[in-house]
């Protein structure tokens, strides 16, 4: 991918101050951190809006701008009924599900199987679920680092240059971006979690509010956007994903977001039952109302250029748009999108074995 034009200096100076922003969160929360409860759970005391912001960054990563953005730029608006598909699940989520886990009084998701069943299941979903979760984390890291890379221009002979590309390279990426969320996820535990997923939502929303009208803006302003588009373009279904497809999207959501380790913990660092229940209804209203706002530079960019690559058709959009300084904050709004899945993911990992595997197997 070709990017209209790479990082300005004011780019890099805006993304090397965020990342010293959520390294200076750590630092402040892993003075909060008495116990285990405080570092896998918040002490219970996590306010439910936070929660709920938190958990809607978590189901985003670089893949929410490569795969759906992608989707988006080839079927146009079916892309955006997918993703509102999953806050609709995750609302009954909120109705049904959210409050009793709450109600259990746990620190990790994992204790719930204790309780259930015995610990030859606790160890065996733990390591299955680590494995699994494990592989998800290492494919969102990628696709950030690619993404990211492309747009970093490295001189010849500098360290870390990928000497095929002459930018950033792909390896060199994922550790310098993984290095920054590992420590302070493990300075702040979900404290700096939670916080850090509050700020990189609004730079999210900051982001994406810009793109969007520089975007329209591009092709002559919505009118001319609409009068544009393929046929079919903004119709809510497509022959590769009917209305049947988004039935059964809607309940695959539902199981993942009522049981996955990482969004079940936002349902347990809450005060009460009604406050998982309002932290679920948050993250689920959130998912059914911005989608169109995502994903509409991409379905833009279809019309400016329609012959792009779709899984590039994002960057490439932004790249067009965005002016210096505010193509740096698509880029950490980016980061942030993977960045609060990885920390949330990392977080309950070290709980999960920190309570089910080094307390109940090595030091009882």
């Amino acid at each position: 991918m070709e990017a209209t034009h790479p990082l300005q200096t004011i780019d890099y100076v805006v993304l090397v101050g965020f990342m010293a922003w959520m390294l200076a969160i750590g630092w402040i929360f892993s003075r909060r951190m008495k116990d285990s409860a405080d570092m896998f759970a918040a002490g219970g005391r996590s306010p439910w809006w936070v929660s709920g912001l938190s958990g809607f960054m978590t189901i985003f990563s670089a893949g929410t701008f490569v795969v759906w953005g992608g989707i988006a730029y080839r079927l146009g608006l079916v892309a955006v009924s997918i993703l509102m598909v999953v806050g609709m699940s995750t609302i009954l989520v909120g109705a049904v599900i959210a409050p009793r886990w709450q109600r259990m009084g746990i620190t990790t998701p994992t204790e719930f199987m204790r309780i259930r069943f015995n610990e030859s299941v606790v160890q065996a979903y733990t390591w299955i679920g680590t494995v699994y979760r494990g592989l998800g984390l290492a494919v969102g890291l990628y696709a950030l680092a690619v993404m990211l890379s492309v747009l970093i221009p490295l001189p010849e002979g500098a360290p870390f240059r990928d000497a095929h590309t002459g930018n950033l390279s792909v390896n060199w990426s994922i550790i310098l971006w993984g290095a920054i969320v590992i420590v302070y996820t493990m300075a702040g535990g979900l404290w700096a979690v939670l916080m850090t997923d509050v700020i990189q939502c609004l730079v999210l929303c900051l982001a994406v509010l810009v793109a969007v009208p520089l975007s329209l803006a591009e092709v002559g302003g919505a009118a001319n956007f609409v009068a544009r588009a393929p046929e079919g373009f903004l119709a809510p279904t497509a022959d590769e994903f009917t209305y049947s497809f988004l039935f059964l999207w809607f309940w695959i959501g539902f199981f993942r977001y009522a049981a996955d380790w990482a969004f079940v913990q936002r349902y347990i660092c809450v005060p009460t039952p009604r406050d998982a229940q309002k932290a679920a209804y948050l993250m689920g209203g959130l998912y059914v109302v911005s989608p169109i706002l995502w994903m509409l530079p991409a379905m833009v960019y279809r019309v400016i250029d329609p012959t792009a690559e779709a899984e590039e058709a994002y960057m490439l959009v932004c790249c067009r748009v965005l002016p210096a300084g505010m193509l740096g904050i698509m880029v950490a709004a980016m980061f942030s999108a993977t960045a609060s899945m990885v920390s949330s993911v990392l977080n309950v990992f070290a709980g999960v074995f920190t309570c089910d595997v080094y307390k109940a197997l090595i030091n009882p």
